[in-house]
């Protein structure tokens, strides 16, 4: 009894149960042929409206085509009434009088001049807007004009190109009485569905309408315009029209990619139907259907819908605030959602353990790291110390010197671990604050504070690794000291000027180091003899480590030196190695070097 219980409460087994008394083997049956015989009958509908349409539109038809077919016997006919000196009025009428559709039949060159026309030869009609579409666009085409540049009467005007000597030379016409292409053809309006009907151009205009009245609009598609159906083959649609009800369309070509002709009548849905029986046919089925979709969106919001969004929210929640809410306690959830919300307490209690233990181990690392900065710092200032009590017990000149270079070298070395205990993470340093406070520690430490020497400072924001930044920081500190060695006012200055800069595009994937200073006017020679000095080889072999280029300049007033540094991604697998103090002299550089 239990497991039956167990059962009944699945997910499976409640739609299962609720579709089972819904669909019914005969309704669907119902549906399905109900739906056979609405499809039949539609499709009967649009076959007949297309036919009656064809129908409707047989005497435009055939007029536009008796002119079209005139016109192109009249283009043959152009070079032979050029031959004569236009002497055509006569042949023109002739033929029109045999064409008893046409109104008027002529040849117009490309100035505007009816050179050959059945009447009125001679005249210039180069200002009429239908002759400057023609010149502009030359090709067969028919329009509609409301005044007649010859009748004087509204006329469709059948044109056709002329060629002479492979030039466009003007163009044939045929009029067509307008009054005679839109009457109502009777046979089609006299039904008891009377086809609404109308033609138009291959560019959307309307040539001809059956509505009395002076809005065509209440027969026309509102969401389709006439220039979107051109070029196309029999077709039927509904559509919406201008006071709101909806229309049966079909489209039929009347000439081929030039006329079209769009019957329509009134599309009343019911109507199609055929009567009493087939329309209440639908009533059963509907209602099961109506009936059936109510019972499976009421089961599948109250099983379903309803439990996965309160999961989520939950889900929500303990993403945004990493706190767990109590566990649903509502019997009438499915023990599908139920597993799942306790698959879900689990999950997120095992996320928390594994999180806690995470933060643990980077506030443990985070910490050793710092301690190993601070220890290696403290054991380089108990170098320095060890070397300045040295100092104080040599007496000679030189050895007091070279300690006291070995002793500021340790001291950059000791700063160095100093600021990155102080502005390093677990994974990366901020090399603008590092060196930052590197330059203002050796400027203060060396520099006497009485405002004969100018720091310019600039550094854009930068991460680079802990390796790379080492031997980086040790590099711009050589380059610093050495620099305030050799920095001196210029000739007429009272102040000296040491400026420091780093920069970094980003995106670019390079940074750039300066070091500039100026020079005085009477320079002191480090008399090496043109060997590099214990600097340059540091500054070398840091630059090396990084795969930097260093570049130097000296202009006499000022000397600058520039590290060119490729800046090592965070996403890539091979990050830089440890920094090595070279224990070798590096090649002697071109000429005199500073260090």
């Amino acid at each position: 009894m239990t497991r039956l219980g167990d059962l009944g409460r699945t997910l499976t087994f409640r739609i299962a149960g609720l579709l089972a008394l819904a669909l019914l083997p005969v309704g669907v049956l119902s549906v399905v042929t109900t739906l056979q015989l609405l499809n039949k009958a539609e499709r009967e509908l649009r076959d007949g409206l297309l036919a009656l349409t064809a129908e409707a539109a047989a005497e435009q038809e055939a007029a536009i085509r008796t002119a079209t077919g005139v016109a192109r016997a009249v283009v043959g006919l152009v070079p032979v009434f050029r031959g004569g000196g236009f002497d055509c009025e006569e042949p023109l009428t002739t033929i029109l009088r045999d064409s008893p559709e046409l109104s008027f039949l002529g040849y117009v060159d490309r100035d505007g001049i009816v050179q050959c026309g059945s009447r009125d030869q001679g005249m210039d009609v180069s200002q009429r807007p239908l002759h400057q579409e023609f010149i502009d666009n030359p090709g067969p085409r028919v329009k509609f004009s409301d005044v007649g540049a010859i009748t004087g009467a509204p006329v469709v005007v059948v044109s056709l190109p002329v060629i002479h000597d492979g030039a466009y030379d003007g163009y044939v016409i045929a009029s067509l009485p307008h009054r005679r292409l839109n009457r109502p053809a009777p046979g089609a309006l006299g039904r008891e569905r009377p086809v609404e009907l109308i033609t138009f151009n291959v560019e959307g205009e309307m040539l001809t309408s059956t509505v009395t009245d002076d809005a065509p609009g209440r027969i026309l598609p509102e969401t389709r315009a006439l220039s979107a159906l051109v070029g196309g083959t029999e077709a039927t649609f509904v559509a919406r029209v201008e006071d709101g009800g909806e229309r049966l369309f079909a489209l039929s070509p009347i000439v081929p990619g030039q006329v079209f002709a769009l019957g329509s009548w009134e599309y009343r849905a019911g109507l199609f139907a055929g009567g009493y029986g087939v329309g209440s046919s639908m009533v059963f089925p509907l209602l099961m259907w109506v009936v059936s979709l109510g019972v499976a969106f009421f089961a599948v919001q109250r099983m379903v819908i309803k439990p996965t969004r309160n999961l989520r929210a939950r889900m929500l929640q303990f993403m945004r605030s990493r706190k767990l809410a109590e566990p649903m306690t509502d019997r009438s959830v499915p023990s599908e959602i139920r597993d799942m919300e306790t698959t879900w307490m689990r999950l997120a209690e095992n996320i928390l353990r594994d999180e806690a233990k995470l933060h643990d181990t980077i506030h443990q690392r985070t910490v050793l790291l710092k301690e190993v900065h601070h220890r290696v710092k403290n054991n380089l200032q108990l170098i320095v110390s060890l070397i300045g009590m040295e100092m104080r017990k040599t007496r000679a000149s030189a050895d007091k010197t070279a300690l006291s270079n070995v002793q500021q070298r340790v001291m950059s070395i000791a700063r160095v671990h100093q600021n990155l205990y102080e502005t390093s993470t677990a994974e990366r340093v901020r090399a603008d604050e590092l060196l930052s406070a590197i330059a203002q520690q050796i400027v203060s430490a060396t520099s006497p504070d009485d405002g004969s020497m100018e720091l310019k400072t600039h550094f854009d924001e930068c991460e680079v690794y802990p390796d790379q930044a080492v031997p980086l920081s040790l590099a711009f500190s050589e380059l610093i000291t050495n620099a305030l060695k050799h920095v001196g006012p210029r000739d007429g200055a009272r102040t000296s000027c040491l400026e420091v800069k780093l920069t970094c595009e980003p995106g670019s994937g390079h940074g750039q180091i300066v070091v500039r200073n100026t020079l005085p006017s009477a320079r002191r020679d480090t008399g090496e003899g043109g060997k590099a000095g214990l600097g340059e080889q540091l500054v070398r072999a840091f630059a090396s480590q990084m795969e930097a280029a260093v570049h130097r300049e000296d202009t006499g007033t000022s000397y600058e030196v520039m590290i060119d540094f490729p800046i090592q991604g965070f996403d890539d697998t091979d990050a830089p190695g440890d920094y090595v103090i070279p224990v070798s002299s590096a090649a002697p550089g071109a000429g005199r070097d500073r260090f």
